[in-house]
């Protein structure tokens, strides 16, 4: 850090999210010296407010311009990382609202950029702080859970009015299925159970029962994440923002061999309890607040025990004042920063898995663990190819009734709906441009879409590519099969694939291959059932193959 006191903070999103951050940085030994956010005609006002120098409609002006030790970013969630990364770049510290990230892919790069950086990086999950959680968290320590077990946690917040208000949450939060919104709920259970990490995870959801103003169904409406540990731990994870119920945003549950917690669910009449064999041997409930203020009172973290009042009146039950403090105080290099870089992964790639889990029909999947991931070279993806008995056989598309194949051409319209049928299916980064560098590589009539009748809407797409390399310098490409998850169960992708496929083999390619991720078991399950068979071109592919096959139960 810089040698200047206060710390001078540039705040993105500023308008929004990110000027809620303003007390707490200003009674932690910071100031807000420049203001950033899209909303151009409020940021004068919002400069004026907040008492900063400086005012931005631009990020990347800002850290090309601003004279800063650090960035609060409270924008969007696919703005995170790029946000992120773009700061710590340039040595400066970050304090990211969360999740992390909204892909394994950022993933990666955050972790990358906040190993070479010098800069402190935090992610800013105030439900850690709170005053129960911050209690539970230093009885665990303390021993008096015994070995932890099992939990819950539960974040219960319907925002459909939200979603018209904050159009990104439509298509972030409730426009994508499994709990990619889990930290709230997962990182104080994580710190309870301190040294521990998610290893694999199942997820289901209920299905979807209500439609947005556009009469469009939201992607879910309540998501169950399972998760182990690798100690053998067992947690719960529920996020619901979509029924019409009263909100249930903190609701947590611990078990342990010593002890038992359950936070209230119902609203301010319902108070936390607590049992722990150290409270009393008969097996009964304890009021937590009753038993804070007196026999656990001396567990209480100093934080706690007598706060200022800018930390009672800071939103999030005190934990936005709280993470700000610890922020501070580790770029001051008074404390070691509690939710780096790492520990942010621990929260956010879990949820980011369980979305693959609900698109592999539930299945238990692998979490990353992203210590690994510094410094190792990347794992090349796997490959399938056509093989050779099957050269003179072209697979037939089969399309369903209510759905029609045909080739892209090239319109406006089409240009739309497939880069709609992209974002819906999860691929990300693509616009007008990196479609037309893209179509470069496709061969004439070699972009395939299916249309569904009924709404004239692009559903499904598969392209035959001409992209050589070293391994297949002659090769034709099965590329970008994606599908409207909202139409999932119709083979679809198979169709679209076989379609491809079939376009190659008349183009006299006598050397197809596909690439894909270990985690893309719907897509896999669909390249398989195509005829594509695995292809061994690395030490360690036949283990990733075999894991792949278990996971698929083949």
């Amino acid at each position: 850090m810089k040698d200047r006191n206060p710390l001078k903070v540039g705040l993105v999103g500023a308008v929004g999210r990110g000027g809620t951050f303003r007390a707490a940085l200003e009674a932690n030994g910071a100031r807000i010296h420049a203001v950033c956010d899209v909303q151009a005609e409020k940021l004068d006002a919002c400069a004026e407010r907040f008492g900063a120098s400086e005012a931005y409609a631009d990020y990347d002006e800002m850290l090309a311009r601003s004279d800063l030790d650090a960035v609060v970013v409270g924008t969007p969630m696919p703005l995170h990382v790029p946000q992120s990364v773009a700061a710590l770049g340039r040595g400066l510290h970050v304090l990211c609202e969360v999740p992390a990230a909204v892909s394994v892919e950022e993933c990666r790069r955050l972790v990358a950029a906040a190993e070479a950086s010098p800069a402190v990086y935090m992610m800013a999950e105030n439900y850690c702080y709170t005053r129960p959680n911050v209690l539970v968290g230093a009885l665990c320590r303390a021993g008096l859970f015994g070995e932890c077990y099992y939990a819950e946690g539960e974040y219960l917040h319907e925002l459909k009015g939200l979603n018209e208000i904050t159009r990104w949450r439509r298509k972030w939060q409730t426009g994508v299925e499994g709990v990619t919104y889990g930290t709230h709920s997962l990182g104080p259970i994580l710190q309870w159970m301190a040294g521990d990490r998610v290893v694999r995870v199942c997820c289901a959801n209920s299905g979807s029962h209500y439609r947005d103003p556009r009469g469009e169904p939201y992607a879910q409406d309540t998501a169950t994440m399972l998760c182990k540990t690798a100690r053998g731990a067992l947690i719960q994870v529920r996020v619901d923002m979509i029924s019409d119920r009263p909100h249930a945003m903190n609701v947590y549950q611990l078990q342990g061999t010593g002890g038992v917690y359950e936070s209230g669910r119902r609203g301010p009449g319902e108070r936390a309890r607590i049992w722990l064999r150290s409270l009393s041997e008969e097996v009964r409930w304890h009021d937590l607040d009753e038993a804070a203020d007196g026999e656990l009172g001396r567990y209480m973290p100093e934080i706690w025990r007598d706060p200022p009042e800018q930390a009672r009146r800071a939103g999030h039950g005190g934990g936005d004042y709280f993470e700000v403090l610890d922020f501070v105080r580790a770029v001051r290099g008074e404390a070691p920063c509690p939710i780096g870089v790492h520990e942010a992964m621990d929260m956010t790639l879990p949820g980011l898995i369980s979305r693959q889990s609900v698109l592999a029909g539930g299945a238990w999947l692998d979490v990353p663990d992203s210590r690994a991931w510094p410094g190792a070279p990347p794992s090349p993806q796997l490959e399938m190819i056509w093989p050779e008995r099957l050269l003179d056989a072209p697979p037939e598309p089969v399309v369903p009734d209510g759905y029609e194949l045909r080739c892209f051409d090239g319109s406006d319209a089409d240009r739309a709906g497939w880069l709609e049928v992209m974002a819906r299916a999860g691929f990300e980064g693509w616009d007008d441009a990196r479609l037309e560098r893209t179509l470069r590589t496709v061969l004439p009539g070699g972009l395939f879409v299916i249309v569904h009748r009924a709404s004239g809407r692009i559903v499904a797409t598969t392209m035959a590519q001409h992209i050589p390399d070293d391994r297949h310098p002659y090769g034709g490409v099965i590329g970008w099969v994606a599908a409207d998850p909202a139409h999932r169960g119709r083979r679809l992708g198979r169709a679209t694939v076989s379609a491809a496929t079939a376009r190659l083999l008349r183009a006299g390619y006598r050397r197809i291959y596909l690439r894909t991720d270990d985690e893309r078991l719907p897509a896999i399950r669909t390249y398989l059932a195509c005829g594509f068979e695995p292809l061994l071109f690395a030490d360690g592919m036949a283990e990733r193959w075999v894991a792949v096959r278990r996971r698929l139960g083949t």
